[in-house]
């Protein structure tokens, strides 16, 4: 009986620690993101914003963690994009649109895989990371224009490219200053 009645005022001093703390933890956190959404070259505060107000961000305690949030958001939609380019592909097309798709596979090939890179490659060396992530954009492009020579558009490919290239661009403005 003595350790539950031990138990009790523990757990009371650990959930008011909790309670007290943890605010301050989410308003500097949130400064944070605030300060980066400020900083940046993005045309758009408020999708900068939105990109930082999952968990993950607001758990985030430097910029380097901010980019690691973004760069998996890179992934995901890469991923995204790449796996619906896969689909098309197996669909009947004209060479001419086939030629595109192809372009685009090899593309968010590579674009998934640079986005990847980045993260751990921000913790060695910034410089590096930046450069890398300065070339996905000109990789969208490549798609982009492919499906735009072929006359091929398709709602979802072409708000893949443009998502890829907002997650390349902030990127690319985060680590631009390290």
């Amino acid at each position: 009986m003595a350790s539950q009645a031990h138990f009790i005022p523990v757990f009371t001093t650990l959930f008011l620690s909790l309670n007290i703390f943890s605010p301050r933890l989410v308003f500097a956190n949130q400064q944070l993101i605030d300060k980066v959404c400020d900083g940046v070259a993005n045309e758009d505060r408020e999708a900068c914003l939105k990109t930082f107000s999952t968990p993950q961000a607001l758990a985030a305690n430097n910029v380097n963690q901010l980019v690691g949030v973004a760069m998996n958001e890179g992934v995901t939609v890469s991923q995204n994009t790449f796996n619906l380019v896969e689909e098309l592909i197996k669909k009947p097309n004209a060479p001419v649109i086939r030629n595109a798709l192809k372009t685009c596979e090899k593309t968010y090939s590579y674009v998934k895989d640079e986005f990847n890179l980045i993260t751990p490659e921000l913790a060695e060396d910034a410089m590096s990371a930046n450069y890398d992530v300065a070339l996905i954009n000109p990789e969208i492009e490549n798609c982009a224009n492919a499906l735009e020579a072929a006359k091929f558009a398709v709602p979802q490919l072409v708000e893949g490219n443009r998502a890829a290239d907002y997650y390349a661009n902030l990127g690319y403005d985060l680590t631009v200053n390290m």
